[in-house]
């Protein structure tokens, strides 16, 4: 099945990765509503003309930054009057060692570069990550979507930004192999800055595996996402058990956030 994700872009000036989860379509046959749920990367570098067009034309009312507090501190997003800022970083610092998501020369030369499954893995499993995620996966269904759209985002909009779209997608019926091609979406905007960190790597006389791990950990894989489906299978058996018991995300909730942001498909909203 081929699924169309090219019109669900939103380009900015300054702001990268942005695309409406709206228009995706449910195994039910039912559709999310466009211009309620939006990823995204880091909004640090957003211009007055982006800062405009998410308040006019995305209609955003609240950001869910999920990066740490070192990342944040290195690169503040630009604050909007009218949107509530929350910060629910997925991770701390004590784990920054095993994320990829810094973009300075020196940073990217000296940092550790894991394998990225595992990374997906922790997300899902450990026990400060799984109350964090909940706090982010909940924040969202709850949110009043008759006030505007909500946007998420981590520093790339690939990992942690990835992983809770794809939760939430999964809450919402979206197949999984929908939910894959819309992770890795993301390639179409960092193939290039992947290169780029590969040949600056290369260049600092770094090895050839050293410069691939680094131009991987920029790219989204579908083994990355696959680690972490595979995990939540295989403890929880699947994604609902997985919201309620691994997430503690009640049934009512999920359903409400199903009334509020699906359609049919001929609904003209």
């Amino acid at each position: 099945m081929e699924i169309k994700m090219y019109n669900r872009k939103i380009d900015f000036e300054k702001i990268q990765n942005v695309r409406d989860m709206g228009s995706l379509e449910t195994t039910e046959g039912r559709v999310i509503i466009p211009g309620l749920l939006i990823r995204s990367a880091n909004l640090s570098n957003a211009t007055a003309s982006d800062k405009i067009k998410l308040e006019k034309e995305c209609h955003l009312t609240k950001i869910i930054d999920l990066r740490t507090s070192m990342e944040k501190q290195e690169k503040p997003d630009v604050k909007m009057d009218s949107v509530t800022y929350l910060s629910i970083p997925i991770f701390d610092e004590s784990v920054m060692g095993i994320s990829h998501e810094k973009d300075t020369h020196e940073k990217q030369k000296t940092m550790r570069i894991p394998e990225m499954e595992k990374l997906y893995c922790m997300m899902v499993t450990n026990e400060a990550c799984r109350a964090n995620l909940r706090k982010a996966i909940r924040t969202i269904m709850e949110h009043d979507f008759t006030t505007g759209s909500v946007l998420w985002h981590c520093t790339e909009g690939k990992d942690r930004c990835g992983l809770v779209s794809a939760i939430l997608l999964a809450a919402l019926n979206v197949d999984r192999e929908t939910i894959m091609e819309d992770y890795l979406l993301t390639n179409e905007v960092n193939e290039a800055k992947a290169e780029m960190f590969y040949q600056r790597m290369i260049m600092a006389g770094k090895s050839e595996a050293e410069a691939e791990a680094v131009k991987n950990a920029f790219l989204a894989k579908a083994s990355y996402l696959e680690a972490a489906f595979s995990v939540i299978d295989e403890q929880y058996s699947d994604m609902e058990n997985y919201l309620k018991e691994g997430l503690g995300i009640s049934e009512e909730i999920v359903s409400t956030f199903r009334e509020n942001v699906l359609s049919e498909k001929d609904d003209e909203r």
